[in-house]
């Protein structure tokens, strides 16, 4: 059975893109580094913070409401957020939190688009697991 890039669990927004210019840790490394620098620029209630969303996608990114994180495999990324999952006020925080990952949606497809990658949307996934992409029109 095939398999697409992974995401977080319970993500309220994923952003894939082409990574296949990452070559090797070390652009994959600056890469990252760069784009740290552009949400928190343009987002500045974020953190960084390096925690692990099961094997395969990286949380390193957050604030009190959301969770940002970020996974690949075979040259496909992902940008996944979701709602941060805290036990003190869960319910209340909720709703506030989904809206906030709604509102930043834009800013994380510009700071994303301003790193040089190109945005794609998923239009479906065939039944051996292998996702099917086509270039977003943002």
């Amino acid at each position: 059975m095939g398999r697409s890039v992974n995401y977080l669990s319970n993500a309220d927004l994923v952003l894939y893109f082409d990574g296949s210019f990452l070559e090797n840790e070390f652009d994959w490394e600056d890469f990252k580094s760069n784009l740290i620098y552009k949400i928190k620029k343009k987002l500045k209630s974020y953190n960084e913070c390096d925690k692990w969303d099961g094997n395969e996608t990286r949380i390193f990114l957050e604030n009190e409401l959301a969770e940002i994180g970020l996974s690949e495999y075979c040259g496909l990324c992902s940008l996944s957020v979701r709602v941060r999952d805290d036990d003190y006020d869960e319910y209340f925080k909720e709703g506030i939190a989904k809206r906030h990952i709604k509102q930043i949606e834009k800013s994380l497809v510009k700071c994303l688009e301003n790193t040089g990658v190109e945005i794609l949307n998923r239009l479906g996934t065939f039944s051996n697991g292998c996702g099917v992409f086509e270039k977003a029109n943002v």
